[in-house]
């Protein structure tokens, strides 16, 4: 039996962090192939970064301004989910192996089964959490860990969970792009709490990085009787993951894609059962120019951008656009075994209501994260 590789990381960069990431996802491949059936990898980055799920506008979620006025480092990950902010006090977790080890029918069998260890860690540290569908574990409702997950297209599977040890709202709340800027700062930080926690705020003692990675370790290694060998990265892989970080996650084309086109003059955000959608609009007339579908749902991209393309330069027509997202979809479902797809309704309203809001001449910012996400209808 083969051991798993164990990889500990102390105060990465946002590029260099997501780059390590991809490469050690990127050893399952068929094509690479790796010695190690899956890899863990414990880590923290710099105070701080600023990371966007693989779906979300970049400009909607975070202050860019203030990321470089405070010299934070900024990034688009591989998984989805919403806007985070990490640091010394919380935890990366990734966790990268292939269908051949986890084989898998629905993603969701992925998230239960790679995020058990981690509720067991909370349970020995003294705090019952539980996985929340869709990408979170909470704690009496409070959020104390993010989750998600990718498939490569050649079936390699990479696992993130962000766990927070401890936060600072007031930094949190100068980079993300929360929506009660309306409220005063106690309200503000009220708010926050309401649906935010940490290890340290639920315990009466004190948690530090070193004994919080050592016991999240011992549970992985429990969870799948298998032991792990722990094993830097290389010289020869820092360069790999270096040109990796340069060519990806130092680029602009990626860190900024999806971004609205700047003819955009309709916005919409839903809060649906698969995630928070935010859909922007161009109109020419009664003509759809363009329309852009973004958000922290998962594994759906594909999907929506065939929407996306059938209905530039479509007429605007609430009929028309539910016979194109209904036609989509069930080609898409038929093909998908996700259990967490958008339904047809939320897409069309969220089309049919950002393309009022560009008929009426107004221009809407609605901001949010992974911490406050805020639906408007």
């Amino acid at each position: 039996m083969k051991n798993w590789r164990y990889i500990d990381q102390k105060e990465m960069s946002a590029s260099k962090g997501l780059a390590t990431d991809e490469y050690l996802t990127n050893l399952h491949t068929n094509e690479v192939g790796s010695e190690y059936p899956a890899i863990l990898r414990l880590y923290n980055y710099k105070d701080h970064s600023v990371l966007v799920g693989r779906f979300q506008d970049i400009n909607a979620e975070i202050d860019i301004d203030k990321c470089k006025e405070l010299d934070f480092g900024f990034g688009r990950r591989l998984t989805g989910g919403g806007a985070i902010l990490m640091g010394a006090n919380q935890l990366g977790i990734c966790f990268t192996t292939s269908q051949q080890e986890f084989p898998w029918e629905h993603i969701s069998e992925l998230y239960t089964k790679l995020s058990a260890p981690i509720l067991d860690a909370l349970k020995e540290l003294g705090i019952e959490a539980t996985f929340r569908s869709k990408n979170d574990l909470e704690v009496e409702g409070k959020k104390i860990a993010g989750l998600g997950v990718y498939i490569s297209p050649n079936g390699a599977i990479q696992f993130h969970a962000s766990l927070l040890l401890d936060f600072d709202i007031d930094v949190m709340l100068k980079v993300l792009k929360i929506p009660i800027q309306k409220y005063s700062d106690k309200r503000k930080i009220a708010s926050i709490e309401q649906r935010l926690t940490s290890i340290n705020r639920e315990l009466s003692t004190e948690v530090n990085m070193t004994d919080l990675k050592s016991v999240i370790l011992r549970k992985y290694a429990e969870a799948f009787d298998k032991s792990f060998e722990a094993q830097n990265i290389s010289t020869e892989e820092q360069k790999l993951i270096d040109h990796i970080a340069s060519e990806t996650y130092e680029n602009e084309n990626w860190i900024f894609q999806r971004s609205p086109q700047a003819d955009m003059t309709g916005v919409s955000l839903k809060k649906t059962p698969a995630g928070l959608l935010r859909t922007y609009i161009g109109l020419k007339g009664e003509n759809i120019k363009s329309v852009l579908i973004t958000g922290d749902f998962l594994d759906q991209e594909e999907m929506l951008s065939e929407i996306e393309s059938k209905l530039k330069w479509s007429p605007l027509d609430k009929e028309h656009i539910a016979q194109v997202v209904d036609k989509v979809v069930l080609e898409y479902s038929s093909n998908n075994s996700s259990s967490h797809l958008l339904g047809n309704d939320d897409i069309v309203n969220a089309i049919w209501i950002a393309s009022q809001r560009a008929l009426a001449e107004k221009r809407y910012t609605y901001n949010g994260s992974c911490y406050y996400p805020k639906a408007e209808v």
